[in-house]
């Protein structure tokens, strides 16, 4: 599915065509690709019948009395052979496309409302999403910290960063890796501490530190780092370790 295609099934170009509130840019676009793409078509004849039944299920049959008249209307105007016959016709076709409009118009609100929905169930999928990875998050912590065979180390800031000290966890046997930043100190606004692991003499980047004191958090686990290290980098992270701004190191056992 190309990406045309795909912005106009997630969007609602095609409910605003079906009603006709698109633009006439708009409505070359929706055209061409109902005539090019199947799934679109598919969609959109989906959309008309569904619209289609929404309109039947508000109509509604004329009293009788009402038919009468406006037949006998017709009758006598059409013997006459005046203008007034027309007239009558305008009346009747004005009525008929006043209920068309009215039912449109309660049909773009149904479509809107469906609209909000489908935000309200994305919006629950996102917090389930959420709530799954602390779920996750919680699981790791218990399994690494529970863990007899956890590894414990901890890192303390030289002279630059007299203040530092985080705790690192290592769980070989379910290859985790989870840091406690016990204090961090402060630093210009556009500097970060980064940790770093030494893999082959390569140091290879565990992500920016956060100031989340008394929290665990998952950092990447790397089966072979010989060595944790602390840097300061430019904010946003650096790609390559700035060495000579170590601010604290331990090697692993």
């Amino acid at each position: 599915m190309n990406n045309d295609t795909k912005t106009i099934l997630e969007s609602d170009l095609l409910e605003s065509y079906l009603i006709g509130s698109t633009s006439p840019e708009e409505d070359y676009r929706v055209e061409e690709c109902i005539a090019k793409y199947p799934e679109v078509k598919q969609k959109y004849m989906e959309l008309q019948e569904d619209l289609e039944n929404y309109t039947r299920s508000f109509s509604r049959p004329a009293p009788d009395r009402v038919k009468k008249n406006v037949m006998k209307t017709i009758r006598k105007e059409k013997k006459r052979r005046t203008p007034r016959y027309y007239n009558a016709v305008a009346v009747i076709a004005a009525i008929f496309c006043t209920s068309t409009i009215l039912l449109l118009y309660q049909n773009k609100v149904l479509l809107h409302k469906n609209g909000l929905v489908n935000e309200e169930i994305a919006a629950l999928k996102s917090d389930i999403l959420n709530t799954n990875s602390k779920l996750d998050d919680v699981k790791n912590q218990f399994l690494i910290l529970n863990n007899p065979k956890t590894q414990k180390y901890v890192l303390k800031g030289n002279r630059r960063a007299k203040n530092l000290k985080t705790v690192a966890y290592i769980d070989p046997v379910e290859k985790l890796s989870m840091i406690n930043i016990v204090s961090l100190p402060e630093l210009p606004e556009e500097q970060v501490f980064q940790m770093w692991a030494e893999i082959d003499g390569e140091m290879i980047s565990l992500g920016v530190l956060e100031n989340a004191q008394n929290k665990l958090l998952s950092i990447p686990f790397k089966e072979d780092a010989k060595s944790y290290n602390i840097t300061i980098e430019p904010k946003g992270g650096n790609i390559n370790a700035t060495e000579e701004n170590m601010v604290a190191s331990i090697y692993l056992r």
